[in-house]
C-alpha cells in the first residue's frame, strides 16, 4: 500500500536544558512496534533516524552539528499498513510526554538580577588629592575611571589618611549615585573605604580605624567590578535617577564587609576584577561604605 505523508510536531524549541534532555532521552529510547514509523528532523540539532530490526522499528537520536543550542522542532512521519498503526500510536504517546517534560522545564523561572549589581563598581585611579578648603575631615580626589576626565570625588578620610598616601592607588568606586555637594564642593561619586567603630555596638560611636578598599595593581582602570550571586544575574547598574528614588544603595550596603582575610565582599560574594579580588587587607571583618 502506498504511503502517505503528513508532518507531526514532535518538540518545539526549548529554553532550558533540563526538559530537553529529559523529553529527548524519552523520544530517543522509544522502541515503535511494527514497521510503519520513521521520522526525520528539520531545522534541529538533533537528528532522529528509524533502524528495523525484524517487526520492529527504533527510533534513534543522534546529534546534529548545530551543537545543544536548538533541539528537532518537527518531524515527517511515514505510516504504514499493518502493524506500523500501532507502532505510530506509540511514537504519538512518547512525543506527547517528551514534550510534556520539555514545557516543564521551559517554565523554570529564570534568574532575576542580583541587588548588588544594580550599584556600579569601578576601578580607579587617585591621579591627585589635596585638603578641602573647608573642611578638615574631607579629602578632594581627582580619580581616573576611564571616562574623559577624571571625576572629582570628596571623601571624609582626612582624619585618617593623608593626601600623599592615597595618590597613585588603584580603588573602588561607586559610579553611579547623583553628584551632590559636600561642604559647598561638588563630589561625583564616592571612594569605597573598610572601617571600624571605637564601639562597634553603639550606633553614634566614632570611626577608629580607616582604610582604602583597594583594585588589585593589574586591574583595568574604569573596569566594573563583579559581584556574583548564588541564582541571581550580575545585571546592568541602574542610573543614578534610579539608585536614589529606589535607595538602592541603602539596600545592599548593610551587607558591605571585608572577611576574615581583608577581601571585600557583598554577603559572602567576594568584589572580582580581572586581576583578582578587592580588599582591605589591614581591616578584615569591617564595615565597607
Amino acid at each position: 500500500m502506498a504511503r502517505s505523508h503528513q508532518q507531526l510536531p514532535v518538540v518545539r524549541q526549548l529554553r532550558r536544558p533540563f526538559g530537553t534532555v529529559l523529553g529527548a532521552a524519552l523520544s530517543s529510547l522509544l522502541v515503535l512496534v511494527g514497521t510503519g514509523t520513521s521520522f526525520v528532523s528539520q531545522r534541529g540539532s538533533i537528528s532522529l533516524s528509524r533502524s528495523r530490526i525484524g517487526h520492529f522499528s527504533v527510533l534513534a537520536a543522534s546529534p546534529a552539528p548545530l551543537g545543544l543550542g536548538t533541539f528537532f522542532r518537527r518531524a515527517e512521519a511515514a505510516p504504514s499498513s499493518g502493524p506500523g498503526g500501532f507502532g505510530l500510536g506509540l511514537g504519538f504517546a512518547g512525543v506527547l510526554a517528551g514534550r510534556i517534560l520539555q514545557r516543564r522545564g521551559s517554565q523554570v523561572a529564570r534568574k532575576g538580577q542580583s541587588d548588588v549589581s544594580m550599584i556600579d563598581f569601578r576601578v580607579g585611579e587617585i591621579k591627585s588629592c589635596e585638603k578641602h578648603p573647608d573642611s578638615d575631615k574631607l579629602l578632594v580626589e581627582q580619580i581616573d575611571v576611564g571616562e574623559e576626565a577624571p571625576r572629582q570625588i570628596c571623601s571624609g578620610i582626612g582624619k585618617f589618611l593623608a593626601p600623599d598616601q592615597v595618590v597613585g592607588k588603584k580603588v573602588v568606586i561607586v559610579s553611579n549615585l547623583k553628584a551632590r555637594k559636600m561642604a559647598g564642593t561638588a563630589s561625583e561619586g564616592m571612594l569605597l573605604c573598610a572601617s571600624k567603630k571605637a564601639d562597634p555596638e553603639d550606633a553614634e560611636s566614632e570611626l577608629a580605624e580607616l582604610t582604602l578598599v583597594e583594585a588589585p595593581e593589574e586591574a583595568e582602570v574604569g573596569e566594573r567590578v563583579v559581584v556574583e550571586m548564588p541564582d541571581e544575574e550580575h545585571g546592568q547598574a541602574a542610573t543614578p535617577n534610579k539608585v536614589g528614588k529606589k535607595k538602592l544603595y541603602e539596600k545592599v550596603a548593610p551587607d558591605l564587609r571585608t572577611n576574615k582575610d581583608g577581601t571585600v565582599c557583598f554577603k559572602d560574594s567576594p568584589f572580582m576584577t580581572s586581576a583578582g579580588p578587592c580588599t582591605a587587607k589591614d581591616l578584615p571583618e569591617a564595615v565597607v561604605s
